[in-house]
């Protein structure tokens, strides 16, 4: 089976900073990725160049098939992007904007309305669904953005902090959400510093630091270095960003 992102020789630079140095990063269908690492270590950097917002200065992205710099409408097609600074429509409602991503998207109008109300549901927005944007509050911004993202069940989501600002049962619907639809053969690229969380649901954690992957484990080996090396994702994230030791 094809993988739903590859990631070759990934560099980019900010004037004299280099915020990506070579990164390499294979996703298949099915996998959640945990994609952890310092404030500024190129994590926000690597999304937006997946998602096609920013352009690379080397290397290959290539999502399902389609290079996102040499065809990049149609790689664009099969990414959710939710970033960390949302940009929403603030002068919709809640269910307008849904369903004017779903027309972006092409979802079809026999599947919208169903599309609509099952994502409404999940984020807990259903009441709030003719309440204008620029009414919501931070929390339900960042609800509606992914259930956005979510709409057109993209092959590939990009999530960057997206559950900052989320009210503990919010986070729990929408963890269990994810798991399963990576389980139904899509795959979430996860950035997130609640490293508890990742440690307990990713199949994948990827640490990038000053702009190169230092550590990129399956399940079965993180499960084996926890087990072995570090007690937790924690220890083991401070250990390779330098301010930690390995336990045994």
């Amino acid at each position: 089976m094809e993988p739903i992102l590859q990631v070759q020789g990934l560099t980019k630079r900010y004037r004299h900073i280099k915020a990506l140095d070579g990164v390499e990063l294979t996703i298949e269908p099915g996998e959640f990725v945990g994609f952890i690492g310092p404030n500024g270590a190129g994590k926000t950097t690597t999304m937006r160049c997946i998602a096609g917002q920013l352009m690379p200065d080397g290397g290959e992205l290539v999502v399902g098939g389609k290079s996102v710099t040499r065809d990049p409408i149609e790689a664009r097609r099969l990414v959710g992007y939710v970033p960390q600074e949302l940009t929403l429509y603030r002068y919709l409602t809640g269910e307008e904007f849904l369903r004017f991503v779903a027309d972006v998207r092409g979802v079809p109008a026999s599947e919208q309305d169903a599309r609509v109300e099952e994502l409404l549901e999940l984020t807990s927005l259903d009441r709030a669904r003719h309440r204008i944007l620029r009414e919501y509050s931070g929390g339900m911004a960042r609800k509606i953005a992914i259930a956005a993202a979510l709409i057109a069940k993209p092959p590939l989501l990009l999530l960057d902090e997206s559950f900052v600002g989320l009210d503990p049962e919010s986070t729990a619907a929408l963890r269990q959400y994810l798991v399963k639809y990576c389980q139904e053969g899509h795959a979430v690229l996860l950035s997130s510093h609640i490293l508890d969380m990742l440690e307990r649901i990713c199949t994948r954690v990827v640490l990038l630091h000053k702009g190169v992957i230092q550590v990129n484990k399956d399940r079965q080996d993180l499960d084996a270095t926890l087990g072995n090396q570090f007690e937790t994702l924690t220890d083991l994230y401070l250990h390779h960003i330098g301010l930690g030791q390995g336990q045994g």
